[in-house]
Parts: structure tokens; sequence; C-alpha cells
């Protein structure tokens, strides 16, 4: 089975976005997830996206997509709308099919 990812990137706009970091850390590894990648300044070429970059790791697509659908991300989620804009979260497969 391959690896199931979310892309996301979004602009910090309030310090206390670093709440929602701090819980965000444990319950994405209680969830099966990491943190693959991070970049605090990335460059969007192409399209509309944030200062912040973050690829996260799931065992699975689906467990990628539940995840995200949980009432406890869902409710984490609210301290990252409160402190960000401009979020986008694409979830995806981590197979190559072509």
């Amino acid at each position: 089975m391959s690896k199931g990812f979310w892309l996301v990137t979004t602009t910090v706009t309030n310090p206390a976005f670093t709440e929602y970091v701090e819980a965000f850390q444990p319950w994405i590894e209680s969830v099966g997830g990491y943190v693959f990648a991070k970049d605090l300044d990335s460059q969007t070429v192409e399209g509309k996206g944030g200062k912040l970059s973050v690829i996260i790791e799931f065992p699975s697509k689906q467990a990628a997509i539940e995840a995200y659908n949980s009432s406890e991300y869902q409710e984490l989620s609210k301290l990252r709308w409160a402190n960000s804009i401009d979020t986008n979260i694409t979830i995806m497969d981590g197979s190559v099919t072509h």
C-alpha cells in the first residue's frame, strides 16, 4: 500500500499560530502521521500559496483522509483558521503510476 500525504501551504498571520503547532504535533503522531518536510519561507512559483509549506506523511491516502475528517482535527483546525490565511490542503496518494 502506498503512503498518503497532506500538502499544506498557509501564511501565518498571528504568533498564536504556535498554539496550533503545539497541539498539532502530538495529534498527528497519534494518528500515524509525521511531518516529512517543512519550509517557513517557501516560494510559490505558480498559483496561490502561503509562505509556510508542510508535507505530512501518513500510512495511506485513506489514513490521510480519515485524519483530516476526524472531529479532533476539525476542532484543532479552528486554531489554524484563526491565525493564518491562504491555506491550501491537498490530500494525495504517494504512488507513482506513470
